[in-house]
């Protein structure tokens, strides 16, 4: 669980001139795939790499990620669970037996959300393979971001297949504290299984994860027995 934060991750992308007209066509097609009053599922590969050559896998974690026709969205990585619905937006962390409340994301469409990071990288190449496109990313120099290059590839479906982040961030792969062995390490993301298959309803409902009580105050089903509830609507309301 050393890197788990390496793996929450958003998809990224820009404008260049140049390759503006094709890039765009692309990303606007595959937004509204995302975008859509459609249910949407998939399954996704998390894999984690010491180095930008590595072949040998560090850790790997296998995700999911539904949306139904109401521009609901729920994704699960590893132990990890997120929820942005109508009403709530809800995080729950298994390792740490804890369930965090807060208010819903406008237009959030999980590990898809571009909109806010659209100034963030500059568009290096677009290259049509054939079978999917792939767009080569690099992070504007203020843009704080830890990568120093993203590749994409986009289905000729218009799905976002898979992205692979080069890191500038040094990680400390070592158990001994004492003797700190870092690299730049590689983030792989797959996803496939794509479909409009109804998705299951539940994993959008409240009565879920938690029960209210009364007003301003919850407590976790029985799945999650023991689980924290932490609020941040009722501290950002304080």
């Amino acid at each position: 669980m050393l890197y788990k934060s390496l793996f929450i991750i958003s998809f990224l992308a820009t404008t260049v001139v140049g390759h503006a007209q094709t890039v765009n066509e692309v990303l606007q097609r595959m937004g509204k795939q995302y975008s859509s009053a459609e249910s949407l599922q998939y399954n996704s590969n998390y894999t984690l790499y010491k180095t930008a050559e590595s072949k040998k896998i560090e850790q790997s974690y296998k995700g999911l990620f539904c949306k139904n026709s109401r521009n609901e969205i729920y994704m699960k990585v590893d132990q990890t669970e997120i929820l942005n619905s109508k009403s709530i937006n809800l995080k729950i962390n298994h390792s740490e037996k804890a369930i965090l409340l807060s208010d819903p994301l406008q237009s959030y469409f999980g590990n898809f959300d571009i909109n806010p990071l659209l100034d963030l990288c500059t568009i290096e190449s677009f290259k049509d393979f054939k079978i999917y496109w792939e767009i080569i990313l690099t992070p504007k120099k203020y843009s704080n971001l830890p990568y120093s290059k993203i590749v994409v590839q986009i289905s000729k479906k218009y799905f976002l297949q898979k992205s692979v982040f080069y890191y500038n961030t040094a990680v400390n792969f070592s158990k001994d504290y004492r003797s700190p062995k870092s690299y730049l390490p590689r983030l792989e993301v797959s996803n496939f299984n794509f479909n409009r298959k109804a998705v299951n309803a539940s994993l959008f409902a409240d009565k879920t994860y938690f029960d209210v009580l009364s007003k301003n105050k919850y407590v976790p089903t029985a799945r999650l027995k023991n689980y924290e509830i932490i609020d941040q609507r009722n501290i950002s309301n304080k």
